[in-house]
């Protein structure tokens, strides 16, 4: 996460659920039109590849990384090393169990997956009606290998999962019934039909969808070698005061909780990662 982003989610865990149009890959979710062709031809009916594309576009994506040490995954996405990288504890039997949503129904095509690394983006297998839900699986959870790097892992989501929405745009939405729970700029959506309207849109709008996360999901917080550790400290101590998410600095222990902190290896190109030992009460 960008140092932005990191300090806003001590003090309330979210994560964004994104759309596959608004990702840096312009190849996310797009069908081969191979692929298309032979879904086309499925039952006579010409507009499958158009369905399935609509469908897809339903769902927003939660990326994550297995490897907290990526020297290319710091630069790029945590604000050059002054943001942060934060461990979530998944359960392997209810993955979905991380965020603070409902049971998802089987049909919704919400899944954690490992992403595939290709040259090709052809779906490899017979297309017929049986393997549309594989298909969609499949351009979810595949992209280029000149990404392997990341070594990505996804979850799926209905767009009509997500908790909040920021807009920049709230004279728009005056006719509707969005409550504000004090977040800056961020809304809490209880409406299904609400979030499913606000989402179609959302392209036009450049609105933006975010997860809530279980505290009880948050492993380590692990801040950048150029993060500003007193910016960090001061964070925690007014997210434990909010009681919002994980509490990551004890005042009656007097210390910071699965706090990391990045440093530069004396002799090789990596990062080791120490713990935070200063005081809370002293910080």
């Amino acid at each position: 996460m960008s140092e932005d982003v990191a300090l806003k989610f001590i003090k309330k865990p979210l994560l964004r659920l994104t759309p596959n149009w608004a990702l840096n890959d312009p190849f996310e979710c797009k069908v081969a039109s191979t692929t298309n062709q032979k879904l086309n031809i499925l039952d006579g009916n010409v507009e499958r590849s158009i369905h399935t594309a609509d469908f897809m576009g339903l769902h927003g994506i939660v990326s994550l990384s297995e490897t907290p040490d990526n020297l290319l995954m710091w630069s790029h996405y945590a604000d050059e090393h002054k943001g942060a990288v934060v461990e979530f504890l998944i359960e392997g039997a209810d993955p979905l169990d991380m965020f603070n949503i409902g049971k998802c129904p089987t049909s919704s095509d919400a899944i954690l997956g490992k992403v595939n690394y290709r040259k090709r983006r052809n779906y490899p297998f017979s297309v017929d009606v049986q393997s549309l839900d594989s298909i969609r699986t499949h351009y979810y959870l595949t992209k280029s290998d000149e990404w392997i790097y990341e070594k990505e892992h996804r979850f799926i989501i209905p767009g009509t999962e997500a908790s909040y929405m920021r807009s920049s745009n709230q004279g728009l939405y005056s006719d509707l019934e969005l409550n504000n729970e004090g977040l800056d700029n961020f809304t809490l959506i209880q409406s299904v039909d609400t979030k499913q309207n606000l989402w179609k849109y959302s392209k036009e709008t450049q609105d933006m969808f975010f997860m809530d996360v279980h505290p009880r999901a948050i492993g380590r917080f692990i801040i950048g070698c150029n993060g500003d550790l007193d910016l960090y400290k001061k964070a925690m101590k007014e997210g434990e005061l909010s009681g919002l998410g994980k509490t990551f600095a004890s005042s009656v222990f007097n210390k910071f909780c699965d706090v990391e902190v990045s440093k530069i290896h004396p002799e090789r190109f990596e990062l080791t990662f120490e713990p935070l030992m200063d005081q809370v009460n002293n910080s």
